[in-house]
């Protein structure tokens, strides 16, 4: 790597992280539109800082906090960016540390901050000569998340928290749903191993689900056999638990509401019998278009509808749905292992309006259910607001509603923690992503 791309990647990284933090920019967002400058194999490095400064933000923040004379004026946040993702690189790295504070000075010179070097050599050798533990024992520097979301974990979950939070700060597998219709997951697993020349034992294990394969440790997609032949999908094992409740035991008529992008739409095509029809419903036409490239990898051909599903009217034919899965939108806290960024965008405000958005479309799409039907009520979240307290208030609304336990092998139920309305998988529970799962079952 030389020493000009060395630099590069430090600018880049410190303008990432200070979009996502300050202004507010989706991590996702911010690396794709700095990315286009980093040669692919510094990449991986690339996005280990920009994650892993995210990730443990307010633990770095604070370990610069106590070689400051006065705090770094807000219109050079950059700077203090800049700092944290080197001690990042320090703390969590294998890069040497001269080489560090070296490409830190730098690129701060290439960020247009020439007249900050001085004081960044400084906070890092003088990082380098104490004992590296932090001083300042709040919460937000303990667990590395805004203490607004600590608190409602704690109230949530109070035999459960700290290890939320722990395992929110853990990178997450690679977990992949093997498509039934061309292999096994033990096959597909071989597929792996063989081509990467690598043993079964580097590559990961079956999951408790019929086709879910775990990599503990992550591969390029392109390093996937016939990946882009629709033999796997990248998919959390807690994500495939949705479509296995829906269809156990049941066909017909089946929605899949806020279907972007597409990954149940596409692991319903695999399992369900000819006689099934399949309709898929987006409010947002670029996620719908996510949803037509996954099916199309995946040799599947189907319209989209892009309509509000709130607006029942101007997409429903009328004709009852025996299987609803509802995906809701959700504050995504189930996630945050794989997208840190959440911690920093949302709000505690966030909570309430979805709790709001989720109870509006479970009413709308009741009406769409036929007797005896079901629907899953499913978030990538772990806050009761988003999940139990809806299903209760959508309950205290409707009196032809059932209880229905989810239709799980016992090997999954048995790790799942039992809700008052559902299940809750917590993160880093079996390996997975944090999911809530209710079973509502429509009434004569």
């Amino acid at each position: 790597m030389e020493n000009k791309d060395s630099v590069l990647i430090r600018a880049k990284t410190s303008d990432v992280v200070y979009s996502v933090i300050y202004k507010k920019v989706s991590l996702d967002r911010a690396i794709h539109d700095a990315i286009k400058k980093i040669h692919g194999n510094d990449v991986p490095l690339f996005k280990n800082i920009c994650y892993g400064t995210i990730r443990f933000h307010w633990e770095l923040k604070s370990k610069i906090k106590r070689f400051l004379k006065t705090p770094i004026r807000k219109r050079d946040k950059i700077v203090q960016i800049l700092i944290e993702t080197a001690i990042f690189q320090i703390d969590r790295t294998r890069i040497p540390n001269h080489a560090v504070v070296s490409l830190t000075v730098e690129a701060a010179k290439k960020l247009k901050k020439k007249n900050h070097t001085a004081f960044i050599n400084g906070i890092l050798r003088a990082y380098l000569r104490s004992n590296k533990k932090i001083n300042d024992v709040e919460e937000e520097n303990e667990f590395n998340h805004p203490l607004w979301m600590i608190q409602k974990i704690k109230k949530d979950w109070p035999d459960h928290w700290k290890i939320i939070l722990e395992s929110n700060n853990k990178k997450a597998p690679m977990w992949l749903r093997v498509n039934p219709n061309k292999i096994t997951a033990n096959k597909y697993i071989n597929m792996i191993a063989d081509e990467n020349n690598l043993s079964k034992g580097d590559i990961g294990y079956i999951g408790d689900c019929k086709y879910s394969v775990c990599l503990k440790n992550p591969i390029k997609i392109d390093s996937l056999p016939k990946f882009y032949e629709g033999y796997a999908s990248i998919q959390d094992g807690a994500a495939q638990l949705a479509v296995e409740c829906l269809l156990y035991g049941k066909d017909g008529r089946i929605l899949d509401a806020c279907a972007a992008p597409g990954g149940k739409t596409g692991q319903i095509l695999e399992n369900i019998i000819e006689s099934s029809q399949l309709t898929a419903i987006e409010s947002d036409p670029l996620r719908a278009k996510l949803i037509d490239q996954n099916l199309e990898r995946l040799g599947y051909k189907k319209d989209i509808l892009v309509n509000d599903v709130n607006e029942i009217e101007s997409w429903w034919d009328s004709e009852f749905f025996d299987l609803i899965l509802l995906d809701a939108p959700c504050s995504s806290s189930g996630v945050i292992r794989r997208h840190p960024d959440i911690k920093h965008l949302r709000k505690v405000s966030d909570i309430t309006a979805f709790h709001k958005k989720q109870l509006k479309i479970l009413n709308s799409l009741w009406s769409t259910l036929s007797k005896n039907g079901r629907m899953i009520y499913v978030t990538c979240s772990f806050f009761r607001e988003e999940n139990d307290d809806v299903i209760n208030q959508f309950k205290k609304k409707h009196d032809n509603v059932a209880h229905g336990d989810l239709l799980l092998n016992n090997n999954i139920k048995n790790q799942m923690i039992k809700t008052d309305y559902g299940y809750q998988v917590l993160p880093g529970m079996m390996n997975m992503d944090g999911f809530y799962f209710a079973c509502l079952e429509k009434m004569n």
